[in-house]
C-alpha cells in the first residue's frame, strides 16, 4: 500500500525543515520526503502492509511528532504512470452491432 502525505510544520531557525525532515526520513517504510511549494511544507512517500499500518503510522508517529502541525494523508488507488512508464493500455471501445 502506498501514500503521500502533505504535513505542514514548523520551520526550525538556522534549520530550516531539514532536522524534521531528516527526522522523518529515517523510518523504514518512508521512500521519499521533499520540501514542496504550496499549502504543505513537507511531502511524504510512504509503503506498507496494510491501510492499518500505513495509518497508525500517521496517527500515532508524524502527528504528534514536535514540529508538525497538520498532516493530510492520500492513499494511492490506482497508478496510470510511473517512472515514465505507461502502466495500462488504451481501453478498446467494444460496439454493439446494431441491425435495422
Amino acid at each position: 500500500i502506498m501514500a503521500f502525505i502533505d504535513i505542514q510544520c514548523r520551520s526550525e531557525r538556522e534549520f530550516g525543515f531539514d532536522r524534521i525532515a531528516l527526522r522523518i526520513a529515517k523510518f523504514p517504510n518512508v521512500t521519499h520526503v521533499s520540501v514542496i511549494s504550496g499549502r504543505a511544507d513537507l511531502f511524504v512517500q510512504v509503503e506498507d502492509d496494510s491501510l492499518d499500518a500505513i495509518s497508525k503510522f500517521v496517527t500515532d508517529i508524524l502527528a504528534p511528532m514536535e514540529g508538525v502541525k497538520s498532516t493530510s494523508t492520500h492513499f494511492l488507488l490506482k497508478a496510470y504512470k510511473s517512472n515514465g512508464e505507461v502502466l495500462m493500455e488504451e481501453p478498446k471501445v467494444v460496439r454493439i452491432p446494431v441491425a435495422a
